[in-house]
């Protein structure tokens, strides 16, 4: 790295935190880290690094303030110009509530903030050459209506695979949480009825009834469950935040220690979802998809395992973390051919071979097909179990899945009739 640069004085926009102060400066380095493969336009780079920053602490802390101070650098005023009304703004306001003190949203949206003013920044200086001070405000406004679509969809997609109970663990780390976040947010950008899909899944889940009762056990320590570094604050020990700002402020970089309670499972929600070339229709497909992800959710407020596997005329590879799950419902195509007894077979032996095995789990069978089913191989295959079955039939008829199945639904493609499906599950 150029030694310059080393020891320049970054010029921020914002009071309240010291940009001189490591976690400014790491935080600063994050950003660009994990925007990925970038080329920052030449001796604006670290504007751009720091106008980024500025971001996201105005997003993440009630200590940062726009400065009323004018900028030396032409371009940083010009930016600071429009984070002076932007912060006053409503649109600032609401997002503020989902990204205050939640060091992932506010960092993918300083991510994605980054990514789209260093576009706007190259774009203004082929046309203007190496002065875009002049119209910094107007790149700024443009790369803030970006970056805000990218991360909404990002923020959707947080919200599908947190955990909802408190300190419960995530998949892969922070880090890797928010790489794979941004990915799959910009990868949505084109596919086909992704944004229908991840929209209706959302609305379910924000009008699902809360009927779900937690079972809490100790852990050998006498504590509820135990001990996890995290950086939101929600979710952290009343202890860990008692601390001086400088302890306050590393352990924002380092992460502070929450406290995970354990909940007793249930067993688990094993969601098999058609995928043949009839269930690609629209309408098919955002209702079958978005309650597949509205199961994959109830399944976290229950602290049931989710196992999800696409068939057609053959099941496909199981997935069980939150990111592939996610990833694989909202981009997979369909596919021609139905076997519906293999899927179920297939999935019966994942039960029986797994940890929960002696617990009762529930097999929501999503399909279209008529195909036949052997319903001895499958009693068989149930006997000594405490699997049950329950099948969502879409506009079709199957008097096998009929008689083997604990509850079997003509599904109606409507928000009420994803509820009614849903309220069914957390009884099985």
């Amino acid at each position: 790295m150029d030694q310059d640069l080393i020891f320049r004085k970054i010029n921020s926009n914002i009071i309240g935190i010291n940009p001189e102060s490591n976690v400014y400066k790491t935080t600063r380095e994050r950003i660009v880290r994990y925007a990925g493969r970038m080329d920052l336009t030449g001796e604006f780079k670290e504007d751009l690094k720091t106008s980024a920053a500025d971001m996201y602490f105005l997003y993440y802390s009630n200590l940062a303030y726009v400065s009323n101070n004018e900028n030396k650098s032409p371009f940083l005023e010009g930016v600071r110009k429009k984070l002076a009304s932007y912060v006053q703004s409503d649109e600032f306001s609401k997002f503020r509530a989902y990204s205050k003190l939640n060091d992932r949203v506010s960092m993918i949206y300083s991510i994605n903030f980054l990514k789209a003013l260093n576009e706007e920044s190259k774009k203004e200086r082929q046309k203007n050459g190496d002065s875009p001070g002049k119209s910094a405000s107007e790149m700024v406004d443009r790369a803030m209506k970006e970056s805000m679509q990218r991360t909404e969809k990002a923020r959707q997609l947080e919200k599908l695979m947190r955990n909802e109970i408190p300190g419960g663990r995530r998949s892969g780390n922070d880090d890797t949480d928010i790489d794979r976040l941004i990915d799959l947010s910009e990868r949505m950008m084109s596919v086909q009825n992704a944004d229908k899909i991840i929209t209706t899944a959302n609305k379910l889940i924000d009008i699902m009834p809360k009927f779900t009762r937690k079972m809490r056990a100790r852990s050998t320590s006498g504590e509820l469950g135990g001990y996890y570094k995290t950086r939101n604050l929600s979710n952290v020990l009343s202890r860990e935040l008692a601390m001086p700002d400088e302890v306050f402020y590393s352990k924002i970089l380092y992460g502070f220690t929450g406290k995970e309670k354990v909940i007793l499972n249930e067993g688990a929600y094993y969601v098999l979802l058609d995928k043949s070339g009839s269930m690609y229709e629209a309408d098919k497909m955002v209702w079958s998809r978005s309650v597949a992800l509205a199961l994959f959710r109830l399944s976290a407020i229950k602290h049931r395992k989710y196992f999800f596997r696409f068939f057609d005329n053959k099941p496909h590879e199981m997935y069980t973390r939150p990111y592939d799950i996610v990833n694989n419902i909202l981009t997979v195509e369909a596919s021609k051919g139905t076997c519906i007894e293999c899927a179920i077979l297939r999935a019966i032996d994942d039960i029986k071979n797994s940890k929960i095995h002696d617990l009762t789990s529930t097999i929501i069978v999503i399909t279209d097909g008529e195909d036949k089913v052997n319903i001895m191989n499958i009693a068989s295959a149930l006997a000594k179990t405490s699997i049950k079955i329950i099948t969502v039939m879409i506009n079709g008829y199957n008097e096998g899945l009929k008689k083997i199945s604990e509850k079997y639904l003509n599904a109606v493609l409507t928000e009420q009739g994803a509820l009614n499906l849903l309220n069914i599950a957390k009884s099985f």
